[in-house]
């Protein structure tokens, strides 16, 4: 079962002791570069919507080439695609800026229970498709940003206002797939992306999600996922997110994403990127 739309979003607390909000319905990051950035196999966790506001956005795989220069189009992405992704700052020096606004599976399967006959014209997004951003379509957006920033606006609120700018999008013959029923691998990813900071083990999560650990890697392997993999994957894109889109220091960073040795969080973030967060500063 589902969990109701209207349910508030948790906090993650770091073992610093610092906040940071987990999803509700929806998850708004703005990223702000002063150098480019080029990141390979980049896996889009979430249904997303990409705005770029200053500076050039460069996604591809073997299905195409998308790019985005300035904030007269926006770019759809669908859930757990993978892409490299190349972000570099505007040619006069200004700073890469963006808007970055994924959707909770909860969300897009209540809009096709909602509103799923009125798009049978419309072929479900397959990987990333751009669309002009006009008027409308930005005063959705604005409204539904506006919702997930203000402390007043409730999450059923919330999700309302980002039902509009799936409708909206709709009309210009966008339109996220039906998230499947969630295997083990999806519920799982769902519990570590909560909590990325928690020292993290198959048997752990195996009693959270009411299974063995031998029922847990077997189910897993099964679907074709590793434990292991899949959570430095989950803690890899945490990293690259608040790396991104906040001042945290590399070890606050570090320890954000369940890492207590820098040095080992560090080596696993250039083996998987290609880059240093040091060299990104």
């Amino acid at each position: 079962m589902t969990k109701p739309l209207c349910q508030l979003p948790a906090q993650w607390l770091l073992p610093s002791g610092a906040r940071l909000h987990a999803q509700g319905v929806c998850t708004l990051a703005r990223p702000q570069l002063t150098r480019g950035h080029h990141a390979r196999d980049f896996r889009f966790f979430e249904a997303t919507l990409l705005v770029v506001t200053c500076g050039t956005l460069l996604v591809e795989n073997a299905a195409g080439r998308w790019t985005l220069e300035d904030a007269s189009r926006l770019m759809a992405v669908t859930k757990n695609t993978q892409v490299n992704v190349h972000k570099a700052p505007a040619p006069d020096g200004a700073p890469y800026t963006a808007l970055f606004l994924s959707f909770a599976p909860a969300l897009i399967t209540e809009f096709h229970q909602r509103y799923g006959h009125l798009h049978a014209p419309a072929p479900a997004l397959q990987t990333c498709q751009q669309t002009v951003l006009d008027e409308a379509l930005n005063d959705s957006l604005q409204f539904c940003i506006r919702g997930i920033e203000s402390p007043d606006v409730s999450a059923l609120q919330q999700a309302h206002r980002a039902m509009g700018l799936l409708l909206a999008l709709q009309e210009r013959g966008i339109v996220y797939p039906r998230p499947a029923p969630a295997g083990l691998a999806e519920r799982l990813t769902q519990l570590l992306a909560k909590t990325p900071e928690q020292s993290w083990t198959a048997a752990l999560a195996g009693r959270e999600l009411a299974v063995s650990e031998a029922t847990l890697r077997r189910r897993l392997a099964d679907e074709g996922v590793s434990f292991s993999t899949l959570l430095t994957e989950i803690r890899m894109h945490h990293a690259m997110m608040l790396l991104q889109t906040t001042h945290l220091g590399v070890s606050q960073i570090a320890d954000a994403c369940g890492y207590r040795a820098l040095s080992r969080f560090s080596m696993r973030f250039k083996s998987r990127f290609g880059f240093s967060l040091q060299d990104s500063r």
